[in-house]
Order: C-alpha cells, then sequence, then structure tokens
C-alpha cells in the first residue's frame, strides 16, 4: 500500500514526547512492507529528524513551524477563538497548501490523520482516510473544565469542551475507520459512532524495549521517579502538586526519600522546585533507562489526561511499582491492588502508599513483578502492527 500520514509535528526517533515516538515507531513498521509518506509541521530544533525519517520513507513533506513569532502566535490565537482550542491552535493554511501539492504529484491508497489534524481530512477526498485519535480530546477538554477555579476561565472552558465534542462527534462519522489507544475510548467512539469501524492500537513506548531489561531488584536509596515533557501543562501540575503537597508528607515518613524530574524543557515553575529539599529537576537526558533503574517508585500524579498514559506503562515495564492517580492510569487496563496503587489525589493518602512501598521489600517486589508482568501479557508490538495493517487494507478495500 501507499500510506500517507498527516502528523501534527514530525515524529522522530530523538522527539521527546510520547506521541511523536508512537506515530515514528508506527510509520518505521509500515515502512517495511508498504510505501509511507508523512506531512508535519517542523520547527527548527526538529529538523534534524526529517534525514532520519526521509531514509525511512518514500516522501517527507516538512512544513515550516514558526513557534515563537508574533503574527504566527496571534495567527494560532485566532484559530481557537474560531474553532475548539485542539484543533483551531493547528490550522495552517502553508499546511494546506503543502497537502494539496503532494496530492497532485503522488497518489495514495489511503490515508492517516492524526486527530489533531483530522479538520485536513476534507481535503484527501477520495482518498479513503483513517482517523487516529491518539486522544479523544473532548474528554480531556471536559478535565480541564472541570478542574479549573476561576469563573471566567471556566466559562470558557466548558463551551470549548462542548464545541470540541461537537467537532469530534463530527470527525468520527466522516473517516472510514478510527484508531484508538485504549479500550476505554473504543466504548467511547462506539457509543458517539455506533457505525464506525473501530480498532485498538496500544502506543508502542520504551517499556516495550530497553525499559523491560532492568533487573527487577530494589535499588539503593528511595527515590521516586517522574518522567515527562516538562512544558505540557498536565505534567506541570503534576510535578508542582507532587513536589509541595506530597514530598513534604512522604519525608516525614521516609526522611532520605528524593523526588526525581526527568523531562525535557522544563519551564520556570518546574525549574524553582529544585529549591524544595529531596526534589531534582533532571530535565532531558539521552537514555530514560538509568533513571527507571535508579528509581524505586516511578509515580504519574495526573490531574489531567486522555487516550493512554505512557508514563505508566514504562513504569510498570520497567519493573518499579507504580503509583498513580486514576486519571494517571487512563486506558491502561492495569488493576488498582494488583499491578499498581491508585489513589486519588489526596497529599496525605499518596505519601503514605508510596512509604508503604519504600519500607515494605515484599510489597515492593509483588508490584514490581506484577506491573512488568502485565506489560507482557497485554503489549506486543507485532501483534498492533497486524491489527493496524488490516485495518488500513480494510479501508482500501
Amino acid at each position: 500500500m501507499r500510506i500517507l500520514f498527516l502528523c501534527r509535528f514530525l515524529p522522530h526517533s530523538l522527539a521527546r514526547d510520547s506521541g511523536r515516538l508512537d506515530s515514528y515507531h508506527y510509520i518505521k513498521s509500515l515502512c517495511a512492507e508498504h510505501a509511507v509518506s508523512v506531512i508535519a509541521f517542523v520547527p527548527p530544533e526538529d529538523e534534524p529528524g526529517v534525514a532520519e525519517l526521509e531514509r525511512l520513507c518514500e516522501r517527507v513533506v516538512a512544513v515550516p513551524y514558526d513557534r515563537d513569532g508574533v503574527m504566527a502566535r496571534l495567527w494560532r490565537l485566532g484559530g481557537r477563538l474560531w474553532r475548539p482550542q485542539v484543533y483551531g491552535r493547528n490550522y495552517s493554511g502553508a499546511y494546506r497548501r503543502a497537502l494539496h501539492r503532494l496530492l497532485a504529484e503522488r497518489s495514495f491508497d489511503v490515508a492517516v490523520v492524526h486527530g489533531m489534524m483530522a479538520g485536513y481530512g476534507r481535503d484527501l477526498h477520495p482518498i479513503p482516510a483513517v482517523l487516529d485519535e491518539v486522544d479523544l480530546f473532548s474528554m480531556v477538554a471536559h478535565q480541564l473544565y472541570r478542574n479549573a477555579v476561576n469563573t471566567f476561565v471556566r466559562l470558557w472552558l466548558g463551551f470549548d469542551w462542548l464545541r470540541t465534542l461537537a467537532w469530534e462527534t463530527s470527525y468520527l462519522h466522516t473517516y472510514q475507520a478510527v484508531f484508538v489507544r485504549s479500550t476505554k475510548d473504543e466504548a467511547v467512539v462506539r457509543e458517539l459512532a455506533p457505525q464506525q469501524a473501530v480498532a485498538v492500537l496500544p502506543p508502542w513506548f520504551e517499556g516495550l524495549e530497553e525499559l523491560q531489561t532492568t533487573p527487577l531488584v530494589r535499588p539503593a536509596g528511595n527515590t521516586i521517579l517522574f518522567v515527562g515533557a516538562m512544558n505540557i501543562p498536565p505534567n506541570i501540575d503534576a510535578v508542582c502538586f507532587f513536589a509541595q503537597q506530597v514530598f513534604p508528607e512522604l519525608r516525614q515518613l521516609v526522611p532520605d526519600a528524593q523526588f526525581r524530574i526527568v523531562g525535557a524543557k522544563p519551564v520556570p515553575a518546574v525549574q524553582q522546585l529544585s529549591q524544595e529539599p529531596g526534589v531534582m529537576v533532571v530535565g532531558e537526558v539521552p537514555s530514560l533507562t538509568p533513571h527507571y533503574a535508579a528509581a524505586a517508585v516511578v509515580v504519574a500524579p495526573l490531574f489531567v489526561g486522555g487516550g493512554i498514559i505512557v508514563k505508566t506503562l514504562n513504569g510498570m515495564a520497567s519493573g518499579r511499582p507504580m503509583v498513580a492517580t486514576p486519571i494517571g492510569n487512563s486506558g491502561t487496563g492495569a488493576e488498582d491492588g494488583r499491578h499498581l496503587r491508585l489513589v486519588a489525589p489526596d497529599p496525605t493518602a499518596m505519601a503514605q502508599a508510596i512509604a508503604e512501598l519504600l519500607l515494605d521489600d515484599r510489597l515492593w517486589q509483588q508490584f514490581a513483578q506484577n506491573g512488568r508482568e502485565f506489560i507482557l501479557s497485554n503489549y506486543s508490538w507485532p501483534k498492533t502492527i497486524t491489527t493496524m495493517t488490516s485495518m488500513l487494507q480494510k479501508a482500501v478495500d
């Protein structure tokens, strides 16, 4: 098949966010047997990734992305006012023109459209297109609305949630099929679009490869680990909550506990957390494996999240006990009390749950073993690629 991927930002192996790594590994796997082309925004820092993708793909179209220019920022602001935020900020005349030029140059059997780029689906006709809903954005928008405190902000976010739901439902009906990342999202799509063909494609994550080689041995020390891009609001809120509210209570129970924050582009609010006793802001790292190996417990204290939470999958795959809020376990299928510990976003409860794992070697080993076995039993990349290829072939037929 000749497959076209419409991505938001360029997927490549050195991308520091799970969404683009996920897309990169899907594309890489499909390139083994199919002719794949990609169109994506490419900010300056991602330009080295173009050559890597060109070695795999038949065609790569890089649409320049001005992240900081005044006019570009005003254009994106206007887009967020005109359309739901998740779709409006990605509306681009340059992207649309580049897509039209590509379609005039080449023919494709099928297209895969990243959820944030769903509005470009109309430009693909008559090519069959599959919508890749990495997240159900209406669910995320609802969480943001629900968590808002300021009255004006809450009203705006409530409006944005309702229009996101309306647009998302419309998009679900206009594609030949839909990919989702979890059975939870599959159930929602089937409710919104009962006649739609849906396939669950679990994401690629580091735990499918090197993290599974981490020995199931309790490391020295009591290091707590959080991993995530540190310029993303849900991750910022999570680490600030943990460092400022949970961690002080944990240190009363385990005085030598350390909290390590690993992730690219930490914003000032995150950098300032290093002033808290026992907190270390590491920033971007070349490999996550040593940090998981040195961690005694991994945490995902999220308040907002959709699709499937990759950081929770990675924690279990690495053979480290995982402690998360219910949102932090979104879509994984892991069971509380068996594969991981789920705790409401309550500082005292979370601190106590982590302390129990740090102080009880038998309990630590139980959750470390069960978490990894859950990943080995439920996440198979070859099976995922077979499911994806089958659905794409059905869309072509």
